[in-house]
Formats: structure tokens, sequence, C-alpha cells
């Protein structure tokens, strides 16, 4: 029998993400608070986050430009060393128009370090081990990016030490990587949008990523300079922030599991009507407020806002064909990271322009309008087709759309499989080897999804590879962790 047990391969990856995390962490408070004392206002600050998410956004679509040339172990090497340069680059950055390119770069280089790594990690786990791996990825991904921040409580913001620790960090993400002994098997390949087919498949979805780009990423920037500007030090500050990466870290598994046994629009009804209370409770705080509840505040609007893209995926998968989940979810993460790319400077202006309090206001009008259209959705009655299957829940980062290959149910097509190269040996099939136990086994580690394997927040079932096979919804049904 295959053995189960996770495959020590997959700790090289995973301690560089823990490593570039850690360096993202040490960012991910004190910039905003670093470029308020620089004198800058929210509104250019917002700006700064936005040329962030928008060098993100090209990095998932044409990182694979810069990797299929070279190969993933030198494509690492580039983005993992020009991140690193460009967070110390920010130290010797004194004016917006030095630093806009500067945090383009750091958005272009994470998004190219994920797709190298999640394109590794898809080689190294078998099928029957996806599911497992890639929920240890997202705690690794989420715990240390948490760590980090809290390193940064007593560091002074307009110091480099911060800028030094997150350089070095990135750095030492290169280390682990020589460890890995199976070369890749198959280079990511070109991102296929689909907005409109991803509207008629499930707009409530689309509406979803879009809602957690504008909002809860936008609060990674906006969050640091509403507490600053209420009265809180930066020690709090960085504790605050850091209940919001792990509250939206932890949260989504029982909201996945609550949206497993209903509609999962009930569940996206219930996570709006949470962040609707929480922001108008967040409202009305104040330095008085006691900080313990204002940690709790913040890590529910954190984890309600995270689950938002799991849940939105996962709804437009149950209700997709296999065959469109890669273009489905990539399509979805394009739409949250049009959202990110959106919020920080919404948000920002609004705390500007009015008062601090202004964000939550502009969080609970759009949350508003989503929930409100969600329960029209619900109740429209030639919209209550039922899917004849459901997706198992499964939380997932929203990094880059490599982590759509990982589908642990996904099956190659018998005759498809394209033999691959196994520490520079001869190619080996994978439809020949998976002949016998033993030859499955020795070769477990190489599996790979073929480029058109199916992306979801969920995780189907592998009992039968006739049910992965299985549409989902209508025939028409071509109706969105991140």
């Amino acid at each position: 029998m295959t053995s189960t047990s996770i495959p020590l391969r997959v700790i090289p990856p995973l301690t560089s993400t823990a490593l570039i995390m850690v360096g993202s962490g040490v960012l991910g408070s004190l910039l905003p608070l670093r470029f308020s004392a620089m004198g800058y206002s929210p509104g250019v600050i917002g700006l700064f986050a936005t040329a962030e998410a928008l060098g993100f956004l090209v990095g998932c679509l044409y990182a694979h430009k810069i990797i299929a040339p070279v190969g993933l172990e030198r494509a690492y090497a580039t983005f993992a060393g020009m991140k690193a340069v460009a967070v110390l680059g920010l130290h010797f950055a004194g004016s917006a128009p030095a630093i806009v390119p500067l945090r383009f770069l750091i958005g272009l280089n994470a998004a190219g370090l994920a797709i190298v790594v999640e394109s590794w990690l898809n080689a190294l786990v078998p099928n029957e081990q996806r599911g497992r791996v890639l929920t240890i990825y997202v705690l690794v991904y989420g715990l240390f990016f948490g760590a980090g921040q809290l390193l940064g409580q007593k560091l002074n913001v307009l110091g480099p030490e911060m800028l030094i620790m997150s350089g070095i960090a990135t750095t030492l993400a290169l280390v682990p990587m020589v460890a890995i002994d199976v070369r890749a098997p198959v280079l990511p390949h070109a991102v296929h949008l689909e907005i409109l087919k991803a509207m008629r498949t499930s707009p409530v979805s689309v509406l979803a990523c879009l809602l957690n780009g504008l909002i809860l990423t936008a609060f990674t920037t906006v969050g640091p300079l509403f507490s600053e500007r209420i009265g809180f030090d930066q020690q709090h500050i960085v504790v605050l922030m850091a209940c919001v990466s792990l509250g939206g870290l932890f949260l989504q598994w029982p909201i996945g599991y609550f949206s497993d046994k209903v509609d999962r629009r009930y569940a996206l009804v219930g996570m709006g009507g949470c962040i609707l209370a929480v922001a108008t409770a967040l409202v009305f705080v104040n330095n008085q407020t006691p900080f313990l509840l204002l940690a709790v505040a913040f890590a529910i609007f954190g984890g309600c806002g995270e689950s938002l893209y799991a849940v939105g995926v996962a709804h437009a998968n149950d209700r997709a064909a296999t065959s469109d989940y890669v273009a489905l979810s990539s399509t979805l993460l394009f739409v949250w990271a049009l959202g990110a790319s959106i919020g920080p400077t919404t948000g920002t202006y609004a705390i500007q322009l009015t008062t601090p309090r202004a964000f939550f206001v502009y969080v609970i009008a759009l949350t508003l309008a989503f929930t409100l259209f969600t329960i029209w959705r619900l109740y429209r009655k030639r919209f209550g087709r039922s899917a004849p299957g459901r997706e198992e829940f499964l939380a997932y980062p929203q990094t880059s759309p490599e982590i759509y290959a990982w589908l642990p149910y996904h099956r190659e097509p018998s005759g498809t499989t394209q033999p691959i190269a196994i520490n520079d040996k001869e190619p080996v099939d994978m439809n020949a080897a998976a002949g016998t136990n033993a030859t499955a086994d020795s070769h477990a580690d190489a599996r790979t999804s073929e480029p058109g394997a199916a992306v979801s927040g969920a995780a189907k079932q592998p009992s039968s590879a006739s049910q992965s096979e299985l549409p989902f919804g209508s025939p028409n049904a071509s109706d969105t962790r991140s």
C-alpha cells in the first residue's frame, strides 16, 4: 500500500516559505508606520501599497516568462535576490517616486517566489498526500507571517533594522532550496483569465473575492494607521495586526467546515453579517477600549474577511465543470488581486479626507451591498439548482495560480502523462510506473498534476477516478486566499 506519510522532501520548500513569510511579516505592520513617520499622508501610503499589489498581480500573470527560459532554480534565486534588494533599497528611498517602483518589485518578486515554491511542492508530493501538505503549507504561510509581525514590536520604524531583518530572511530562503533533489517536471504555464465566464458561473463568488481584496487587504495598510491615529503605541499596533493575520488563518477551518454542511451562500451571508457587526463596533472604538476586546474584534474581522475568498472559490467550483477549475480559480485570484490593488488607496484616502473611522464606514457599505446581493441570489427561484456533488473545504493562501495544481483528487487522463526526469536520470513514464505498488512508491515524490489540473479552495475526495470527472452544476454552469 502506498505510504501516506508526508515526504521529507517537502521540508526545504516549506522552510524557504517560512523564511520568506518572516521577512514579509516584519514589514507587514511596520511599513505603513514607517511611511507615516516619514511624513507621508495616508493616501500616499495607500498608493505605495497599491504599487506592491500591482506588482504581485503582474508577477502572477507574467512570472512564467522569466521562469521558462532559465528554470525554477535560477528563477528562484533571481526572485529572492531582487526582492531582498528592493526591501533594502527602501532604506535609501526618501521620495515617493523612489518608493513606488521598489514596492512594485517587492510584489512582483513575491509572486515569483510563490510560483516557484508551489511548483516544487506540486512536483514533490504524490496525489494522496496533497491535501495534508497543502494544509501544512497554509499553516506555515500564516504562522510565520504572524511571527514576523510580532518581531517588529520594538523595532525603530525609521531605522534600518526592520529592512535588514527582512532582507536577511529573504536571502536565507535561498539556502533550503538547494536541498531539493528532484528536478521540476512541469514549468508554470500562462494564466488564462475568463472573467465573464466566472460571472456566469457564480457572480456571488466573484464579488466575494473582490470584497476580500477591497477590505481585508486594504486593512493591512489602513489598520496600523487607524490604530496609530486613535492613540495606540507601536507594540499594541503590531499585536493587533498579528491578530488579524492569525484570525484569518485559524478561523477559516471552522467557517469552511460550516460551509460544507449548508449552501455556501448561507455561509457567505453569515460572514457578511459578522463583518458588518464588527465594522460597526470598530467605528466607535478609541484608546479607552479594552485591548483584549479590540484584539478579538480584529481577529474576527480577519477571520471572516479572509474566509470570503476561500468559501467563494469553493462555491464557484461546486458549480463548475472539473475542466474549468484552473481557469476559474485563476480568474478569481485575479479578481482578488484587482481588489487588493484598489482597496489600500481607497481605504487610506477615506481616513485622510474624513476621520480614522471612515474606513469602517467604507467596509460597512461594501459588505452590506455584497450581503444583500447574496441574499437576493439565494431566493431567486431559477437560481436554485443544486450540484450533484460538493467539494470538501480546504483553506489555502492567496499566493499564485500554481497553488491550484494541488487538488488532491486530480488524476492524469490515461495516456497523457508526460515522462519526467528524476535526479537527472532517465525519464520515467508515470502511467507505466503506476503498474505496481512498489514502482508507484519509488516515484511517488515526483508525481505532478498536468497544467490543466483543477483549481479550488476545496479538495474533492479521491475515492475514485470517475468521481473527479463529474461536472458540477447544470450543463451551462460556467457561472471567489485569497
